[in-house]
């Protein structure tokens, strides 16, 4: 599944999408409301805490956007390197009228 920095970058970018908005929602709610989010001791604590796994999954996700770029890169110049004259799918020669409407 996650063979290549490309693949990993894949998996990673919706992850840390998600951890984004929902850290990010965490923290609004915390800073403005925290009187709602039962269980909270120190909420100055919490909402830092909040915004700064929001900061570290925006982090993953610029990280992962440049590994997708990287890698799509190299897979566009192997791709274009031989170009379809490259390849040899037949063996020998073409018939005369083949692949014409008659």
């Amino acid at each position: 599944m996650c063979g290549d920095i490309g693949e990993t970058s894949r998996c990673c970018v919706g992850y840390s999408a998600v951890g984004f908005i929902f850290t990010l929602w965490v923290g609004i709610m915390i800073k403005n409301q925290p009187f709602y989010i039962g269980g909270l001791e120190d909420a100055e604590i919490a909402e830092a805490n909040a915004f700064g796994a929001m900061y570290f999954f925006a982090a993953t996700f610029a990280l992962s956007v440049v590994g997708i770029m990287v890698t799509g890169n190299d897979k566009k110049e192997e791709d274009s390197a031989g170009g379809p004259e490259g390849y040899q799918l037949q063996g020998g020669p073409v018939q005369e009228g083949y692949g014409t409407a008659s």
